[in-house]
């Protein structure tokens, strides 16, 4: 633009209502201003004593930051918005230091200047006016919706992902239950960047898709809140140079980038699976879900029935925590079997000649008699595999004796870990490795929703065993008439009444730290009562029901199959 070229004022909302004599004038004063990439417009301090109207590129509204002692972005700024007009009215410093991002032009009207438009335009004073207030009135309502603005997220990928994009911002649609958009930065990233606050402001997640190896991605990347990389394992070098900050995902043979947050594969005829097109999409929307399954013996039924509604509904679940039976029936569910899957399973581990010898004690030092048992069912429904091989995070919550805290295993045999994960004081001795005496995460974590959250679930559902909201009787039966235990177990039965009451509180506490929490309620019965495993599935069914409405605001089912 120069001098004597009104056309790019009169699109500027300062100067609407100027005649086409007026804008020449007006254009007549101001001179065009080339500004490289981190070359500042103004410096917070200066004298005001000039504005300037962006016409090409982008920059950032820059303040200093006592905590990190550098600086931070507080505003973005693009085509058609005015700089520095707050110092000219009020002729103080200017307040902040305004740095352009890629090459900018600014036409720039000095401060006589600017007060001989006023005097003969007046209308420009009108607009600046209205200008000032809507943006003190676009402040207020950010502030007061702070926690409803969209996330940007940089998708950045290799030149052999690029054509899996729909997918994936489709994939991210269908996952989220607020809106979507999609930013093509790969032709132009300014445009990008440019529209990039609006879609923030109506979406709830704004992908900005830009090329692995754009000369412009570091720009792209100081203007979102998250980076999301997805590239073949053999151009993940590219990419090494984006450190911690970025998600990196390669496409590429199992086992391939230890480092990476996951590895997604292809089929033989080179497409990505659709399982993991859709967890890519969860994982980009934030709405990953992970169950934390609490203890409570033969009330893991619950966690069951649970599994049940969240698959009729089209959840797939992407991590799973559990402590004592719930560890059990987490990586059952780990492993990749579906809801009658994991009934069978548990009614062909658990028969009444297993659930004795688990609960029976001999006459010598109260020595368990089932713990070799219990040991070949773990072995036996495990398949003897590790926590490592699992298709997705795994954790089975412990407590250590030694140290006297939780300890959350995440590797080695599962058998071993679910052994230490119910070693129930009143039953089991401690389970022993490298130095530490584990037993059952109830005695510290009975619903492990922290360990969810750690394992990169983005929403929670806790699943709590243990509750004082309790039936009379279970429905369709009449009240029980309670009678005593036999003699050999009542000492047992006592001491597993003492800890299920030692724990409510706890158990509460920890199932409510979730975005979903899950409370079945149970009829008379105690952790040992397997053959009730019908009311117990029953039970799960309905508190997941009647939670489901919550879950459903949080992230939207994709109808997604289990890991294989």
């Amino acid at each position: 633009m120069t001098r004597s070229d009104p056309c790019v004022l009169g699109r500027n909302e300062l100067f609407q209502g100027l005649d086409e004599q007026g804008l020449e004038h007006v254009a007549a004063l101001m001179r065009p201003r080339r500004f490289e990439p981190g070359e500042a417009v103004c410096r917070a301090g200066d004298e005001g004593e000039s504005l300037f109207v962006i016409v090409e590129g982008l920059a950032q509204v820059v303040l200093p930051d006592p905590d990190s002692g550098g600086t931070r972005v507080v505003a973005k700024l693009r085509r058609g918005d005015v700089v520095g007009e707050m110092s000219l009215l009020s002729g103080e410093p200017r307040s902040a230091t305004v740095v352009a991002s890629i090459r900018t032009v600014a036409l720039e009207l000095g401060r006589a200047a600017f007060a001989e438009v006023l005097t003969r335009h007046p209308a420009v004073l009108a607009n600046l006016t209205r200008i000032l207030t809507r943006r003190l009135a676009e402040t207020t309502a950010r502030v007061a919706a702070r926690g409803q603005r969209g996330e940007a997220v940089a998708l950045v990928v290799g030149r052999s992902a690029e054509n899996l994009v729909p997918e994936i911002v489709a994939a991210t649609a269908a996952a989220s239950p607020r809106a979507v958009a999609a930013l093509d930065a790969q032709d132009s990233v300014e445009d990008a960047l440019a529209a990039l606050d609006d879609a923030l402001a109506a979406h709830g997640t704004v992908l900005v898709v830009v090329g692995a190896v754009h000369e412009l991605l570091p720009l792209v990347l100081e203007h979102v809140d998250r980076v999301v990389v997805l590239v073949e394992t053999r151009e993940a070098a590219a990419v090494a140079r984006l450190g911690q900050r970025a998600d990196i995902v390669l496409i590429g043979p199992a086992g391939a980038g230890a480092d990476a947050l996951r590895v997604l594969s292809r089929d033989e005829d080179g497409t990505v699976p659709r399982r993991d097109v859709e967890w890519l999409g969860r994982h980009l929307s934030r709405t990953k879900v992970g169950l934390a399954l609490g203890a409570g013996g033969a009330k893991g039924y619950a966690h069951i029935g649970v599994f049940e509604v969240l698959e009729q509904a089209g959840y797939t679940v992407d991590v799973v925590t559990g402590s004592s039976i719930g560890a059990v029936v987490g990586a059952w569910h780990a492993l990749g079997r579906d809801a009658g899957e994991l009934e069978t399973t548990m009614r062909g581990a658990f028969t009444p000649e297993v659930v004795e010898e688990m609960f029976t004690l001999s006459s010598m030092a109260g020595r368990p008699t089932g713990l070799e048992t219990l040991a070949r069912v773990f072995r036996d429904t495990t398949e003897d595999r590790s926590i490592e091989e699992l298709p997705l995070p795994f954790v089975a919550m412990t407590a250590d004796l030694n140290e006297r805290r939780p300890v959350p295993l995440t590797e080695g045999p599962i058998w071993q870990a679910l052994l230490a994960a119910t070693a129930l004081a009143p039953v089991y001795p401690p389970y022993e490795r490298d130095g530490q005496r584990l037993v059952d995460g109830l005695a510290l974590v009975p619903v492990p929703t922290g360990a969810a959250f750690d394992a990169g679930a983005d929403i929670v559902v806790s699943v709590n065993l243990i509750s004082r909201d309790t039936l009379s009787a279970w429905p369709g039966e009449p009240e029980p008439t309670p009678t005593p235990p036999a003699r050999g177990s009542r000492m047992l039965d006592t001491l597993l009444e003492v800890m299920d009451l030692a724990q409510l509180d706890s158990s509460v506490r920890h199932a409510e730290l979730a975005d979903v929490a899950i409370t079945p309620r149970f009829g008379p019965s105690t952790w040992r009562d397997f053959h009730l495993g019908d009311h117990f599935l029953e039970a799960g069914r309905k508190a997941a029901a009647e939670e489901l409405p919550r879950l459903q605001a949080l992230a939207r089912p994709q109808l997604t199959s289990l890991p294989t």
